[in-house]
């Protein structure tokens, strides 16, 4: 019998368990993995720029998320579902959604425990949408953000 601590869970488990978690879990190829809390300066990070894209976002009829909306990815190895600090998407999302499938930009703001996680992995994860047109990462200590952008060219950064 595997052990239970390598156990995979099938997209519909973690998508049911999640709804009723008390806990934000991304869950990458059937593998889920609890989310750490955040600090201060990360969280008025999201939240300035939460603020500072709202009103123009929603001038343009799209959406702005906090980090309580996961982006569900298909890729050719599996389903991943993370929780970027914020996502835009275009369109509404249906009042009993769960997730979103074609934002437009995602942020994330890098941290001491996350960052090499959301530069490399998630990146190319994040990329891989069509829908994408922007990744920005911020680092919340050194103070440099750095956004990867999708041109007629591919993408710039």
């Amino acid at each position: 019998m595997p052990d239970p601590a390598f156990r995979t869970l099938s997209e519909e488990d973690y998508l049911r368990i999640e709804e009723i978690s008390s806990v934000k879990r991304e869950c990458v190829d059937g593998f889920v993995y609890a989310q750490a809390g955040a600090t201060n300066a990360h969280n008025l990070i999201c939240s300035n720029i939460h603020f500072a894209l709202y009103l123009s976002a929603r001038a343009k009829g799209c959406f702005v998320y906090p980090s309580y909306m996961k982006v569900r990815i298909k890729t050719s190895r599996g389903i991943k579902y993370y929780y970027p600090d914020i996502a835009v998407n275009r369109a509404p999302l249906n009042p009993d959604a769960l997730y979103m499938t074609q934002p437009c930009l995602i942020v994330e703001v890098l941290s001491k425990g996350t960052h090499k996680i959301d530069e490399s992995y998630k990146a190319e994860h994040y990329l891989s949408l069509d829908s994408l047109q922007a990744y920005l990462l911020v680092d919340a200590r050194s103070r440099v953000s750095v956004i990867h952008r999708r041109t007629p060219e591919g993408w710039v950064y």
